[in-house]
């Protein structure tokens, strides 16, 4: 094993167990990590002093029940991407994964949610299904046990940045501000620094590239967003998630939308019968084609091993 992967797991573990010792001290029967969970994860009162970010926003942001942004499609991201190749543009970047591979990566935004992200978590636990969580940092300091339950569970979690802000209306001071604001938080409760950055929307630019390429971050974008943000129906969700299977995808879904979680069991069920295999975006990456690896000159190059 080796030490990020050690400190991954044994930082939330210590964590639970400061919370556990007391309860064993005073005789009394321990709390499971679920129903300690309960009265951490309900909504507290944000903060009212306004962060450098929101402060030059346009627009004031949704709930997290999804998000404010709509996503680039998968139309307008390939298309980007094959216009920055011809421009010898080099940076970390995954749109999909090996086109010869039966694997998906289901990936959850703007998470952790106060109630929908347990639920989700339980589904995925039953289904033995592994996910990529890109969570917010704001989310993450409000509900920081439920970022440790996602790691102790064998997911995955990527940053989304702090505020849930298109970087591409930043500064790049602000762009590096709410990369490592967010990346600090996960870290403070599981204890690593992430691998993946998914700018919100899927907006990004040569000074987001390089930002997330200085820290050593594959940014993570999609090849299927069935809309869920939307909050369209469930039915809807499952058709157009399904229709767009394919190898290597990569699926675009939400942690706050109940309509998801109402399709996730058939979605999953529907694309094993199929003979797909879920993976972690780590997972997805390291099977790409060698061929499929833009090499970057700052950053480091994700390899196969």
């Amino acid at each position: 094993m080796s030490t990020k992967s050690f400190w991954t797991s044994i930082v939330p573990l210590v964590t639970i167990a400061a919370v556990v010792a007391p309860a064993h001290a005073a005789g009394k029967r321990p709390l499971s990590f679920r129903e300690k969970l309960q009265p951490m994860t309900r909504p507290g009162r944000a903060d009212d002093t306004p962060t450098a970010v929101e402060r030059i926003r346009r627009n004031t942001p949704t709930a997290f029940l999804g998000s404010g942004e709509i996503p680039q499609s998968q139309v307008e991201l390939l298309a980007k991407d094959t216009y920055e190749k011809s421009k010898g543009y080099r940076f970390n970047k995954i749109i999909r994964g090996n086109l010869n591979r039966k694997e998906i990566a289901l990936t959850f935004d703007d998470g952790p949610h106060a109630v929908y992200t347990l639920k989700l978590l339980k589904i995925l636990k039953q289904l033995h299904t592994p996910a990529t969580f890109f969570v917010v940092g704001k989310q993450v300091e409000k509900f920081p046990t439920l970022v440790q339950l996602e790691v102790i569970e064998g997911h995955e979690v990527g940053d989304h940045t702090y505020d849930h802000v298109n970087l591409t209306e930043l500064t790049p001071d602000l762009v590096e501000y709410e990369m490592d604001r967010c990346d600090r938080a996960i870290k403070n409760v599981t204890g690593s620094s992430v691998r993946f950055i998914r700018p919100p929307g899927g907006d990004y630019n040569q000074t987001v590239l390089s930002a997330a390429s200085r820290r050593g971050y594959v940014t993570a974008l999609w090849t299927d967003d069935p809309g869920d943000w939307a909050r369209i129906p469930s039915d809807v969700i499952l058709q157009r998630s399904l229709d767009r299977l394919e190898n290597g995808a990569i699926l675009l879904l939400h942690d706050g939308i109940p309509e998801t979680l109402d399709i996730l069991p058939q979605l999953i069920n529907e694309a094993r019968a199929r003979g797909y295999k879920f993976v972690t975006l780590s997972q997805l990456a390291m099977d790409r084609d060698k061929k499929d690896i833009e090499p970057i000159g700052a950053g480091r190059i994700l390899k196969k091993y």
